[in-house]
C-alpha cells in the first residue's frame, strides 16, 4: 500500500511513500520532518486502520519519538479524518518514547523484531523521529576530543545496524520506514557530498531510497523547501515549496507563491 502526502506539490516530489523503502528527511528543527515522517503518513493510514478493526486484523503502526515531538492532540487537530471520528483506532498505532541511545538500539534491533514475531503482528508503518537525537546529545556534550571520537565511531555503527534492522522489517512485512535526521550546524558546502550535510554516519547515505533536504526560506509564513538529494527510483536534484501552519503541511497559496518567485529571481531565477 503506497502511503500518499497531503501536499500535492511533496506527492509530485517523492512520489509518496511505497511499501519495502526508507525515506529519510532531514532539516532544522521546524522544517516538518515529524509531519512527513509521522502525522502525513498516520493520515494517510487512516482507511487502512478503519478497515483493519473492521476485519480484527493483527496489523500495527509504530512510532519511535525520540524526542518526544510527537503529540496526539495536534494530530487529531490537523490531521484527523477516521482517527477523529474513531479514536479508539489508535489501538493500532503504538508510540515508543525511548530515554536514551542504549534503549533506542535495544528497541528497534532487538525489541521491535520480536514483539512482531512473537504477537503475530504485521507492521504497516514504522517511524523513527529523530533518529539521531540521543547521538547528538551525547556528542555534543562530551568535551574530550579522543572520547567523542569513540562516541562517533560506535553510535555511527550502532545507527547503521538499526537502519539495516528497519530495512529488513520494511522488505519483510512490505510496509514503509520514514526516519528524521537534522542538519549539521555548518552543512555541507555547494562542492561537497550531500551525505556530509547530517550526522549519523554513511548508513543514512546507503540505506534510505529517498533522502529529503528541508530548509525554512521564509518564518512568517513558514514556507519550507524540500529538496530530494538522493532517489533511488526517481529524479534528484527538484524541488518543492510547502508552508507549515495551524493546520499542518498544505501547498502554497497564491501570495505565498509569489513570495517564493520573488525569492527565486532574488538568488539567481533558479525554478524549483
Amino acid at each position: 500500500m503506497r502511503l500518499g502526502l497531503r501536499s500535492k506539490a511533496l506527492e509530485e516530489l517523492i512520489g509518496g511513500y511505497e511499501p519495502g523503502k526508507i525515506y529519510h528527511f532531514y532539516g532544522h528543527a521546524g522544517t516538518g520532518k515529524t509531519h512527513l515522517a509521522c502525522y502525513h503518513p498516520l493520515s494517510a493510514l487512516s482507511p487502512r486502520l478503519t478497515e483493519a478493526m473492521r476485519n480484527d486484523e493483527r496489523v500495527i503502526a509504530v512510532i519511535y519519538s525520540c524526542d518526544g515531538s510527537f503529540d496526539w492532540g495536534r494530530f487529531f487537530d490537523i490531521y484527523g479524518g477516521g482517527f477523529e471520528e474513531r479514536p479508539e483506532l489508535k489501538r493500532y498505532v503504538q508510540v515508543v518514547r525511548p530515554v536514551d541511545f542504549d534503549h533506542q538500539h535495544s528497541l528497534i534491533v532487538k525489541t521491535l523484531p520480536a514483539f512482531l514475531e512473537s504477537r503475530g503482528l504485521t507492521p504497516v508503518f514504522i517511524a523513527v523521529d529523530p533518529m539521531t537525537s540521543f547521538y547528538r546529545i551525547e556528542f555534543m556534550t562530551t568535551k574530550d576530543a579522543r572520547r567523542r571520537i569513540s562516541i562517533a565511531l560506535q553510535r555511527t555503527g550502532q545507527l547503521e545496524e538499526q537502519l539495516s534492522v528497519l530495512k529488513a522489517i520494511a522488505e519483510k512485512y512490505d510496509c514503509p520506514v520514514a526516519v528524521t535526521n537534522w542538519l549539521k550546524a555548518n552543512h555541507a558546502q555547494e562542492d561537497q557530498p550531500w551525505y556530509r550535510e547530517f550526522g549519523g554516519g554513511k548508513g543514512f547515505e546507503f540505506y534510505p531510497s529517498v533522502s529529503v533536504r528541508l530548509e525554512e526560506v521564509y518564518k512568517r509564513p513558514k514556507i519550507v523547501k524540500a529538496t530530494v538529494t538522493k532517489h533511488r527510483f526517481g529524479e534528484e536534484g527538484k524541488s518543492c515549496y510547502f508552508a507549515i501552519d495551524c493546520m499542518g503541511v498544505r501547498d502554497l497559496n497564491q501570495e505565498e507563491k509569489r513570495l517564493v518567485e520573488k525569492l527565486e529571481k532574488k538568488i539567481g531565477g533558479e525554478s524549483p
